[in-house]
């Protein structure tokens, strides 16, 4: 009996080693584990050394390594004879006995994110939310929000359109309203800070126009997603981007609307009109005031600097809706003004009221 038990451990062993052989250099070629860098804080750093310890790097290995770590079965071989995986070309991953219920949770991943803003570590948020996608850990569309408001406030929103460039990897998506209403505010106050003036301008704007080009790459590769459905085409979306190329036209090129820009994002927002008034009506029974006024400052701002720009008064129509357009836009801004809530959204929208 004792024979046909070391027999039968020394297959196992053999077979997994080969299985770890031919399964090492494919999964190193496709998918980087991630990995972090020292913190300045120390209970940071603990928390990251965990998460990939016990969740990030488990969940990159082949699925027989995997359960060869979680079944109960294995422990005591793994105890015994304990099998070194190549996980990188530098790095090497020991496989050791694991329980589910003793792995970092969703808790844990939500502290992590409170301590990598709390400590100005925005470094290490792409490879982290990346290791939560790659370990199926997901977050919630509220949860984004905040991550967008709070690198806003600490000037790293670069590194928020990071993460959702690779969204592939991050699972950081432009799909859910909540979010991409966000995004578009912060991008606002990121022109607003600077007073609408400057390079602040130009690289808000770039950053308004990624957004919309990685909103269309995302319905492209996902079929399920109506064009309808596409967030770019929100009047807030719009608002921001008129009021951004208006800003930089009338600063950067005496008012001329060089590109064309301005006509057509104004165009754009005129035709979306009957959602914007639907967006209020609907705001005024579920949306408190701070909610909407970050979906309306940046389409009033916008309307307002596209009447300073050359060629608008060209095109009567366009001139007129626009003009109608406004002053709906300024009677429901204005309705609401002393009711924001939040400190900061009611000073940016008092800022392009008195402008």
């Amino acid at each position: 009996m004792a024979q046909f038990t070391m027999g039968s451990f020394a297959r196992w062993s053999s077979s997994m080693r080969q299985s770890v052989a031919s399964q090492t250099r494919g999964y190193a070629s496709k998918s980087a584990i991630p990995s972090f860098s020292q913190t300045s804080s120390p209970e940071l750093d603990q928390l990251l050394y965990k998460f990939r310890e016990d969740r990030f790097i488990p969940s990159g290995l082949p699925n027989q390594q995997r359960r060869n770590m979680f079944k109960e079965k294995h422990k005591q071989r793994l105890e015994d004879e304990p099998i070194t995986v190549a996980i990188s070309e530098t790095e090497d991953f020991t496989l050791r006995p694991m329980k589910i219920n003793e792995l970092p949770t969703k808790k844990d991943a939500y502290e992590a994110l409170r301590l990598i803003a709390e400590n100005n570590e925005w470094k290490a948020l792409v490879p982290f939310l990346s290791g939560l996608y790659m370990s199926n850990l997901r977050l919630n569309n509220n949860r984004y929000a905040q991550l967008v408001r709070k690198a806003s406030a600490a000037g790293k929103l670069s590194i928020i359109m990071e993460c959702i460039r690779q969204g592939h990897r991050t699972g950081f998506h432009l799909r859910d309203l909540t979010v991409v209403q966000r995004l578009f505010y912060d991008i606002h106050v990121l022109a607003q800070s600077a007073d609408f003036k400057g390079p602040a301008v130009t690289k808000a704007f770039n950053m308004a126009k990624q957004a919309v080009d990685l909103m269309d790459q995302d319905v492209a590769t996902h079929t399920s997603l109506a064009k309808t459905e596409n967030p770019k085409h929100q009047p807030y979306v719009i608002g921001t981007l008129l009021e951004l190329s208006a800003a930089r036209a009338i600063n950067e090129f005496g008012g001329k609307d060089q590109a064309n820009e301005v006509l057509s994002y104004a165009r754009k927002l005129v035709v979306s009109w009957p959602v914007f008034k639907e967006q209020s009506e609907i705001a005024a029974e579920v949306s408190s005031a701070s909610e909407r006024a970050q979906q309306i400052v940046s389409v009033y701002n916008g309307l307002r600097l596209s009447l300073s720009i050359h060629g608008l008064a060209l095109d009567k129509a366009l001139h007129d809706s626009v003009t109608a357009c406004l002053a709906e836009a300024k009677a429901e801004l204005e309705s609401f003004a002393d009711g924001v809530e939040q400190a900061s959204v009611q000073e940016s929208v008092r800022s392009v009221l008195n402008a």
